[in-house]
């Protein structure tokens, strides 16, 4: 069985072909969409100079939100070790008892 598929994505009015895993056609499409989507938002609302400056801004946030999501990610994983410490601190004081 085949999983490559091959597709064509227009993002900022140009063509990308592209070999991808057939299973991630969905979320190479919607990732498409909204790339597309935020162009558009920074070409209507703010001055951008060309086409260029709107893909950087687009860059830029998108990385950002990885940035976030891995910030809260460590976050959630300190948290969720700090739990882990006090709920074996609290069988050890059960087992010894």
């Amino acid at each position: 069985m085949n999983d490559k598929l091959r597709i064509t994505l227009k993002i900022a009015d140009r063509v990308y072909p592209m070999n991808i895993k057939t299973s991630q056609e969905e979320n190479y499409r919607k990732a498409c969409d909204d790339v597309n989507k935020l162009v558009r938002f920074f070409e209507e609302n703010y001055k951008v100079g060309d086409r260029q400056d709107s893909l950087a801004m687009c860059a830029i946030s998108f990385a950002l939100k990885v940035v976030q999501n891995n910030e809260n990610q460590d976050n959630t994983n300190i948290e969720t070790q700090k739990k882990l410490e006090a709920f074996h601190q609290l069988l050890d004081e059960i087992i010894r008892s």
